[in-house]
Formats: structure tokens, sequence, C-alpha cells
């Protein structure tokens, strides 16, 4: 039996946000190169190298068959920004892996093209496929001793999976550089975006695109920093340099292809410049841009707002029409900064930058920044901030588990609308479960009933390639030649696609929040995944312990029974040997709630309060800065529970302070809008066990309605995983009723209901 409850559709209220729903993409995952970038090649500049990652050189992702030689070269190459490239002396053949291999099908098109010279007239061959099965090919001319650009198509024939293979005969000398292989599109031009990928994008209707990060966009210092002159142009002329994330930017995703992604997808674009300071996990810290370069740097954000919608008689506006863009762009955001910590440096830089902007360009709204978490010392001084400047934005940020979600559906409702505006830019439940993604689902609904205050919101990270994630949760995985949407992907689609002009009041009738208790019983464990831990002067309420020691790919220590509503442990730590500090268990196993304590945790930077529930973890209190755990030097730890709150003691100092969030989950959650001529967008979230009947009334007396209902549901809270495909896929269906109708919640579901008047 299903249990019935009443959901009121009230009068209308506020106009809905009408850009709330987007996009954010950084290039993290090889979510660009490998991933949304058509170019199949991998390494075709011979520009990556050590500084990229350990091992990898200018011929990473070639191999060499044949006796003849491969000298990587740096004298007179292409371009100084493509500084790398080989001397090829045959008899051989260079061959390209690409991402996971190239895929070939029957009349699918290739333009296979490089920079290529040679003292003597030479012919080459390149082919698609294997030594023994070639699936694709042409004969490649060489006749220039100058650098020369040399493009040709390669059809196809058969389909198979191969790789490019560059076949050069014997005796013959050549240098090849810039190589590209791009699929050919239906007008017989090469391929920007992955088509796939794109069309992904493009079915999440997307109010507008966030890019280029993130970290991306401030650098790991200030040599890596974004800047977006050095990304235009030629593909063989732009920087290219380390992604912060660990890989090789090759830029050929630069800002003018984000643009244009933006006009494919129907998006306004909202560049994130960096305020002037690098990345504050940077060594050394968030360096400034030097005050000698400070005029030029201003001038460079100021340029990209001319450059995005300046006419063709300006400076800018006519370098975008030389690009093939005559037309502006329609930029209206900016964002300036990334989760940045308030220095004084960043206070500076970040005021002459908005002050430059909105003096030159007031019709520019810009956004601020406010940390990386969603309260904590970062939210607090950025918000201050932004008060005290009174800038027009705010972006938060939060990556926080299902609990969390559930417990602030309403948290916009205390924020000031006469304060700035929010942008949510970067947010996700911490998992691909269906869990998660109801969990994403109720809060989004609590960001639609305040758009007095809540203007933007994006989920991250948005792509991620099978095998090669530095992060997930995700929203869309991919291989080669698969697309594999998560839940999440779903819900963003389900909230892209049905939107409403006008937010309604709703009242639910016969649902509860569910409560939210501390564990009674569990157990305190000692672990240090990255370190030797020695454990002295043990004392668990008031009982002296054994020492202990913990190691990597240990099960950790485990201490014995405790009450985690009261605990007082106290002991000394010191590392023997490794890279980070050491973790303390205080609560039953998963998916029982639990407290993780963490000493010297992400790079051995911070101590942090870390909350699971139901299998899913987040800080729940910090991260705080913290100078690290030092080889050989004693660390002396107190942690002390009593009810919901916590004290974590180190080496005399109280560092986290705080209680735990015993608010309801609001697990039942539903909204409301309406739109033209008595049309009416309602959505509903059952994350719970329960089989729910949602009996919805409408205002006014409507009448026989009919509703086109869009369903997500038939998996258990904990199926989906990182890099699958969702568990669940919406379902369409009808229904109908008089003045409003009936609607069949299943366990674990999330509804979309677009009603109109019947007849």
């Amino acid at each position: 039996m299903s249990e019935r409850f009443t959901v009121r559709v009230g009068a209308p209220g506020a106009d809905a946000a009408p850009d709330l729903w987007g996009l954010f993409i950084e290039d993290l995952n090889d979510a660009l190169d490998g991933g949304l970038n058509a170019e199949l090649t991998r390494n075709g500049d011979f520009e990556f190298n050590e500084a990229d990652r350990e091992g990898w050189h200018a011929l990473t992702g070639w191999t060499v068959e044949g006796s003849g030689t491969v000298e990587v070269r740096t004298d007179d190459p292409v371009h100084p920004n493509n500084s790398h490239y080989v001397r090829l002396t045959g008899p051989l053949t260079l061959v390209n892996e690409g991402w996971d291999g190239i895929a070939v099908a029957p009349g699918r098109k290739f333009l296979l093209s490089l920079f290529a010279r040679s003292s003597e007239n030479q012919r080459l061959t390149a082919v698609i496929g294997s030594a023994a099965v070639p699936l694709a090919g042409s004969e490649v001319f060489v006749e220039s001793i100058e650098w020369a650009r040399e493009e040709m198509e390669l059809g196809t024939g058969m389909p198979g999976r191969g790789s490019l293979r560059i076949e050069v005969p014997a005796f013959a000398v050549v240098d090849l550089d810039c190589v590209s292989l791009r699929p050919l599109g239906a007008d017989g031009e090469p391929l920007t975006f992955r088509p796939d990928l794109l069309a992904a994008l493009q079915e999440l209707k997307p109010s507008f695109i966030r890019f280029p990060g993130g970290c991306l966009a401030h650098g790991y210092g200030l040599d890596n920093m974004y800047h977006w002159k050095r990304t235009i142009g030629p593909r063989h002329e732009r920087e290219q340099i380390r992604n912060t994330w660990g890989y090789h930017q090759s830029r050929q995703i630069g800002y003018v292809e984000y643009f244009e992604l933006c006009l494919a997808t129907g998006a306004t674009p909202i560049p994130i410049v960096a305020a002037g300071v690098c990345c504050q996990n940077s060594p050394g810290g968030p360096h400034p841009i030097p005050e000698s370069e400070m005029d030029a740097y201003l001038q460079d954000v100021l340029d990209l707002v001319e450059f995005a919608n300046g006419g063709t008689d300006t400076a800018w506006g006519a370098r975008r029409a030389e690009l093939g863009h005559p037309e502006p762009f329609g930029m209206r955001y900016l964002g300036i900064g990334n989760e940045d910590q308030i220095t004084d440096d960043f206070r500076d830089r970040y005021g002459r930058i908005e002050d430059a902007v909105r003096a030159a360009h007031p019709e520019i709204t810009v956004i601020g920044t406010s940390g990386p978490q969603p309260a904590g010392p970062d939210y607090e001084a950025g918000w201050a901030f932004v008060r005290e400047r009174g800038t027009p934005m705010v972006d938060e940020h939060g990556y926080l588990n299902p609990r969390w979600f559930h417990q602030n559906t309403d948290r916009y409702e205390s924020y000031d609308p006469a304060e700035a505006k929010v942008y949510i830019g970067e947010y996700a439940a911490r998992s691909n479960t269906v869990r998660s993604a109801l969990a994403e689902a109720a809060y989004m609904i609590g960001l639609e009933r305040r758009p007095e205050v809540v203007r933007l919101a994006s989920y991250a990270p948005l792509l991620a390639r099978v095998g090669h994630t530095q992060w997930v949760p995700d929203l869309i995985y991919f291989t080669a030649d698969e697309v594999l949407p998560s839940a999440s992907y779903h819900v963003q689609q389900m909230f892209g696609t049905e939107r409403g002009e006008r937010v309604h009041a709703v009242e639910l009738e016969g649902v509860q929040g569910e409560p939210v208790t501390l564990p009674e019983a569990g157990t305190a464990l000692l672990r240090s995944d990255r370190a030797t831990v020695a454990f002295t002067g043990l004392v668990l309420d008031g009982n002296p312990l054994p020492d202990a020691v913990t190691a990597p790919g240990g099960e950790g220590v485990l201490l014995g029974g405790i009450d985690p509503r009261d605990t007082d442990l106290e002991f000394t730590a010191v590392r023997r040997d490794g890279e980070e500090g050491f973790l303390v268990r205080l609560g039953p196993e998963a998916p029982g709630s639990h407290l993780d304590v963490v000493v010297g945790g992400w790079q051995n930077k911070s101590t942090v309060v870390i909350r699971g529930d139901d299998g899913i973890t987040s800080d729940d209190h910090g991260p705080l800065p913290y100078p690290g755990v030092r080889t050989g030097e004693p660390v002396r730890v107190r942690i002390r529970t009593q009810g919901p709150r916590v004290r974590v003691w180190v080496d005399g100092e109280l560092r986290h302070d705080y209680e735990q969030d015993l608010r309801p989950e609001q697990r039942v959650v539903a909204g409301a809008f309406s739109r033209g001529d008595g049309e009416y967008v309602v959505r509903l979230v059952n994350a719970t066990a329960t089989a729910r009947t949602a009996a919805v009334e409408l205002p006014g007396d409507p009448g026989p309605v009919t509703a086109a209902v869009r369903l997500l549901a038939g998996a258990g809270p904990d199926e989906g995983r990182p890099h699958e495909a969702s568990p669940v896929a919406p379902a369409d269906s009808r229904v109908e009723g008089d003045s409003g109708f009936d609607l069949e919640l299943p366990p674990w579901s999330f509804a979309t209901a677009v009603v109109q008047r019947s007849g």
C-alpha cells in the first residue's frame, strides 16, 4: 500500500530565475583532450613532458615500428609555442594510439593535417588501422624544405578500431609536427566537438556555460594561470601548459571554442578569470600578479569583454570577426576568482579588477567568490568581502553528502534578497547513486523556490573519461565510443528541459521530515593511509590502552567500543615515514553514521572532521589550514564528543568546536511553477523506501486537467557507480484529473509533471 499525501499548489509569487540551470566545464578527467575535443590523436604536437606527469615525454602516445630512427628536436620549430617536433628517418612507421583506439565506420571520413618539411620530395603513407588490417588510408606528399601544412582526407571502407600509422619509406628524412586527425562533419568540415558528447550537453538545455575553471582558471602558480589571449588563433600557435589536474593542456579548445560551445548549446557564456592571484594550494600559497604586470592584466580582462561583445569596429571585436565570428557572443556575466582565500593580496587584486569591469561595462554582472565550502572561514570571509564591496553576485560551492542536501532544501530562505545574488557554481551529493541524484533533485527544488536570491546553478564536474578520472562523482562518463550518463544527469535534464515562469507556493500535508539522530554505539579506530604512524599515551574514555602503529594498506587499529555521543580520546602520534597524517574514526561501520577526524589531510595541509552517512562522506567541519604532521615530531590530540558537540584539540589548540546538524531530512519535496495560459510544472521527490501517492491540488479550480509525467524510478537508493551508465532512465506517461491529479511515486523516485487543461 502506498501512503497518500497532499500537494497544494498555492498562489503565484516571484518570477522564476530565467538562467537558473546551466553547465560548468573544466578540463579535468580528460574532459577536453580525449573527450569533448574531436581531435583523435594523442600528443599530436609532441609537447607532453615530465612537468605534465612523471614519465611523460615528447613521444608519449606514440610508438615506432621498423628499423628507422626518431629524433625529438627543438631547433627551428613550427612555432615557439610548439617547440618540439620529430625528425623521422625511414624505414619506420610512427604510430599514434589515440585515446583507447580510433573508431572507424563505413562512410565515416577524417581530415588528417600535419606540418612537414624535407630537403627532398617525399611520399608518406597515412593509415588508420593496424599493420595487418588497414581500415583507411591516403598518401602524404612532402615537397617543401620549409614547414608547410599538408592536409588530406581519409575515407573508410570497413568498420573497426585502430591507430593512426604514418609510414616513412627507407632513406627518407622528414620533419613532422602538429599531427591532427579529426572526423569530418556532414558539411565536409572537420569537427571541433565530439558529436555524441555535444548532443548529451545539448539535451540538458543549459542556460549558461561556466568555463574554463575552477582551479584551472587561477592555476597552480602564477606561470600556470589561464590567460585567454594565449588560447585563441591557430591551434599550433597556442600556449600549451601543464594542467593543474596532472596532465597536459593542448588548448585546442580555447576561448573561441568555449564561446562556440555556448552557441552550439544555446547557452550564455560565463568566463571565469583569475582574481589576480594564483590558487592558494600552489607552492608558497596564493601569490599575486606582480604590481608591474597588473595594468596589463586589467586590460586583458577588459579586452575579453570587448572580444565577446564588441562591434567589429573595435580592436578585439575585429579580432573575433577575423576568427570567424562577426556577431557578438552576448556575454552577460563574468566571474572573478574561484574558491580564493580572502587575503590582503586577493582583496587588492580582486577589487581593482571588479572596479575596472563595472566602470567600463556596467552591463556585465560580476560574480565574486566565497570559498570551496558552503560554510566556514573562507565562506564567511568571502561573503563579508562581497557585502563590503556591493558585488552583485557571489559564487558558492558545495560537495556534501545526500543528508546535507536533504537538510538544506530551505537553505536560501534565510538569505537577504537585498544582498548579492547567488550562483551555486559547483555542487554534487558526493556519489553516483540514485540516493545522491534524488538528494540533488530535492535541493534543486529548493533553489527554484528562491529566485529572489538564487539566480544560477551548475553541477560539477561535468565530464569524465572512464579510466582517466581525478575526481568522482561526475555527471557524464564516456569511453572512446560510449556516453554513459549518470542518474544525476537525468535529474539535471528533467530540470533543464521543463521550466516555469512564475514560482508558486506549495504546501505538503501528510508527510514529515526524516529524523536525524546520533548513533548510540560504535567503535574508535586509528588509520593512516599515506604514512606509518606510532600512537602512544592512548586513553579512551579514561581507560589507558596499549601503544599502536598504523601503516598504509592496513585496516587500521581498533581501539574499542564507544558511545559516539559521549567519547573522550587522547593520544600522542609520531609519524615515522610517509606523506600525510592520520585519521580517527568514531562510530559504527558504514553505512552507519560516523565521524572521521583527520590531522594532516589533503597534502598534509589541513585538519578536518568528516561525517559519513549512508556510506557517503563529506566535510562536516573544516578543512582548516594546518602546518602539517612532520616526521619524527610528536602531535598531541584530544577528541571529545558530548551529544552533537564535537571538539578537537591539536597540540593544545582547539581547532574544531561545533555541533553536528540534527535537523530532519526533507525526503519528500515538491515545487511548482506556472507558465503560459494556465499551464503548470510540478516537481516531486520521494527519496524514501515507501511508495507514495501525491494528490496534487491546483489553484483556481481549473477543471479537467491532463498531466504529462516524466518519472525517474526503478532502482534502489545505493545503485549507481562511477564510470557506469545510470541504473535508471526517465519514463513518460499521462494522468488525468479534475482540478488536480493523483501521481504515483514509487520508492526512490523523482517526477516532473507538465499540467494542462484538458480539451
